[in-house]
């Protein structure tokens, strides 16, 4: 972007301007570009939400306002705005006030890290990956704000659920992305976008393949079973079903946005969708490539000599990670309309006994596939110099493949047994069949 604003200031125009002037409008304009995708994503995903569910259970949901209804999501905007916002008399109003603050902000700071395309990223540093996990916990704090700023025990309920769910998920989530740190050997979300061109293979594990965008770390034993842990890890995070127990009205009211109203309780619908499609859009990065696609890298190799075709490589670098991002909304979608919420039991022990042990072996997966790779003499693996790239390659596909397989297969195995082992008063419970005394 820097690049485009001194082509437009300094050679179109011939304005002269100095640095310090191209970089203040560059950050300007990321500013100013972010706050205006936020609103508008959360705009356009409760749309499609609710009209493609509605399609997957035989109705029609919002065609009223607007072409099919297409000025429902501004409608419901404006309800939020002119709404009366009703506080507790006996809530704590500054941090009542806050929790929204606090949950809002960190979403939008998590799409700052991302890179949209080829030399597309907002804020870009070693460790944006660390950051972007990081920051994303900090809306935990605003959710107990909320629940307990209400002096309400159903919100106070919703927000204990939120905190322990939250907890319990980051776990296997983040071990999921320590297996592509292995892999990648970088903290970096650009370089681990920028590892994933090639063909099938990607270009760290074998630098000459041909480069079309599409050597995806999904494409990999290791990489397919952390975007499996991770994707349930977020639909968790996000507080999508099967895992939306913090607010389930049936239990808990609306959990703890039960005591909000008005705009303040729009804040926590835009938190969340803006939550889903952050979580979306990492899934879409790490795993499947981000803005890497068919014709991105060629594009920008043009762009050394011709402005014209780095604009165009950017463009499609967009288009692609909308995309898969948007593809990966759309699951969540499909998940929630064709499956019920599970117990906050049932939560905790597949996060617990299944994902946290199936992460733990896929690190030690990755581990092993980095050492077929990359290693040789100096570590202590000679013979391994007598295979070429792509023996070492297959190697490491064969090898962390049994492994992972045989590991998901135990635990299955092991949680399944545990699972009929139950004591028959709980098996009665589960069913809703026990008889009182």
């Amino acid at each position: 972007m820097e690049a485009l604003i001194n082509y437009l200031l300094n050679t179109a125009l011939n304005l002269h301007a100095p640095e310090w002037v191209i970089l203040l409008i560059r950050h300007l304009l990321v500013a100013t570009i972010l706050f205006l995708v936020v609103p508008f994503q959360m705009l356009l995903l409760t749309y499609f939400e609710r009209r493609v569910i509605a399609r997957m259970q035989d109705r029609v949901g919002p065609n009223r306002v607007g072409w099919e209804g297409v000025l429902q999501p501004i409608a419901d905007a404006v309800k939020m705005f002119t709404k009366e916002d009703i506080v507790p008399a006996a809530a704590d109003k500054g941090v009542h006030l806050l929790a929204t603050g606090v949950v809002v902000v960190p979403t939008m700071f998590m799409l700052s890290v991302l890179p949209w395309g080829p030399g597309m990223t907002p804020v870009d540093f070693e460790t944006s990956l660390l950051f972007f996990f990081a920051i994303s916990s900090v809306s935990a704090i605003g959710l107990v704000m909320g629940g307990w700023s209400g002096n309400n025990k159903f919100s106070l309920l919703g927000a204990m659920r939120a905190v322990a769910q939250m907890i319990s998920y980051e776990m296997p989530a983040i071990l999921s992305i320590l297996a592509l740190v292995l892999m990648t050997g970088s903290m970096s979300i650009s370089k681990i976008v920028e590892a994933q061109g090639g063909l099938i293979a990607n270009l760290t594990d074998l630098p000459k393949v041909p480069d079309l965008g599409l050597g995806w770390l999904l494409f990999t034993p290791v990489g397919f079973l952390a975007f499996v842990c991770f994707f349930i890890s977020a639909l968790a995070e996000g507080e999508r079903t099967p895992f939306d127990i913090p607010e389930a009205d049936s239990e808990i009211v609306a959990g703890y946005m039960t005591e909000y109203s008005g705009m303040k309780f729009g804040m926590f619908y835009l938190a969340q969708y803006v939550l889903n499609f952050a979580l979306c859009a990492i899934t879409a990065t790490l795993f499947f490539g981000g803005w890497q696609g068919p014709g991105v890298s060629q594009l920008s190799a043009m762009g050394a000599n011709n402005q014209l075709f780095s604009i165009l490589a950017g463009a499609l670098g967009v288009v692609y990670l909308l995309l898969k991002t948007y593809f990966f909304f759309f699951t969540m979608v499909w998940i929630r309309g064709a499956f019920p919420r599970l117990r906050i039991d049932q939560l905790m022990g597949l996060g617990w006994k299944f994902l946290l042990p199936l992460t733990l072996v896929n690190i030690f997966s990755a581990a092993i596939w980095a050492a077929c790779i990359h290693w040789g003499p100096e570590q202590g693996l000679a013979f391994l110099s007598a295979f070429g790239p792509w023996k070492r390659w297959a190697i490491a596909f064969l090898s962390t493949l049994v492994i992972n397989l045989l590991a998901a297969t135990l635990l299955v195995r092991i949680n399944s047994s545990a699972e009929s082992s139950m004591p028959k008063l709980v098996e009665d419970q589960k069913f809703g069949a026990v008889t009182l005394p």
